[in-house]
C-alpha cells in the first residue's frame, strides 16, 4: 500500500475513534435525560392519584348510595 491511502486510512481510523468519543459523550447526557424524565413522569403519576383519588372515594360512595336507595321489592298499593 502506498504511503498516501495509509495516511488517509489513519486519517479516517482517528476521525472515527473521535467521533466514537462524541458519540459516548452524548449517549451518556441523553441517559441522564431519560432518568430525569422517567423521575418526572413518576412524580405527575403520583400527584395524579393524590389529585383524583378524592374523585373515586366520591363516586365509591355516590354510588354505595344508590344501590341502597333502590329495591327491587314490589310494594302493595
Amino acid at each position: 500500500m502506498s504511503k498516501k491511502i495509509l495516511g488517509e486510512l489513519r486519517k479516517h481510523i482517528e476521525d472515527t475513534k473521535e467521533k466514537i468519543e462524541v458519540l459516548k459523550e452524548s449517549n451518556v447526557k441523553l441517559k441522564d435525560e431519560l432518568d430525569s424524565l422517567w423521575s418526572l413522569m413518576d412524580e405527575l403519576k403520583e400527584a395524579d392519584i393524590k389529585n383524583y383519588s378524592h374523585l373515586i372515594k366520591q363516586l365509591q360512595q355516590e354510588y354505595i348510595e344508590k344501590s341502597l336507595m333502590t329495591t327491587n321489592k314490589k310494594a302493595d298499593c
